[in-house]
């Protein structure tokens, strides 16, 4: 009997757990699938100044000046801070490259001119040193920076240094209003 029981018991195992898994299948075949989630389209690029204009606002800056005599450094950034293009005028020295990049970094991270950040460390010394301790090096905050936008909308800055006091501020505004004269030609 004992016997009997075993082999039963052996053979009806495997048939058991083939019963269990068929019943599973069968479930879970019967089971419907829930709706996969809907995903919005992809947000549009945001905005970013090219190549072709940042020459063109870099051109317009040196023709500045070039016109009274000056050597200078200028550069412009997109929105995230990374250097589209930079130029260094013959004579100028090396280091208003750097001037110049971190003037037009905290134009875009404060999405004002540096010349209005400049002015805070009368009217808002907290805030001017708060800035200083928080990006160090990164930022200069002396007028030369200026935010570039299109429509509205901020699309990169510019950031010129070597110039005497006020000039560097009006060398990059000259750089804008040259982009803005073909901006409509270089756009995609």
């Amino acid at each position: 009997m004992n016997r009997t029981r075993r082999s039963l018991s052996r053979a009806i195992a495997p048939a058991a757990l083939l019963l269990a898994a068929a019943l599973c299948n069968v479930s879970l075949a019967q089971t419907p699938t829930p709706p996969q989630p809907v995903t919005p389209p992809p947000a549009p690029p945001p905005e970013l100044i090219s190549v072709a204009e940042a020459h063109a606002i870099i051109d317009g800056a040196t023709a500045y000046a070039r016109e009274k005599g000056w050597r200078m450094g200028v550069v412009v950034l997109d929105t995230s801070g990374d250097v589209v293009a930079g130029e260094r005028m013959d004579g100028a020295s090396g280091r208003n490259l750097k001037f110049a990049e971190a003037k037009a970094y905290a134009s875009i991270m404060y999405r004002t001119t540096t010349q209005a950040l400049s002015e805070l460390y009368k009217s808002r010394p907290d805030r001017y040193f708060g800035i200083m301790n928080m990006y160090g090096n990164k930022v200069y905050l002396v007028g030369g920076g200026e935010p570039i936008a299109l429509d509205g909308k901020l699309i990169g800055a510019v950031g010129v240094a070597g110039l005497p006091e006020f000039e560097d501020e009006r060398a990059g505004r000259a750089g804008l209003s040259a982009w803005e004269k073909v901006r409509g030609t270089l756009r995609k």
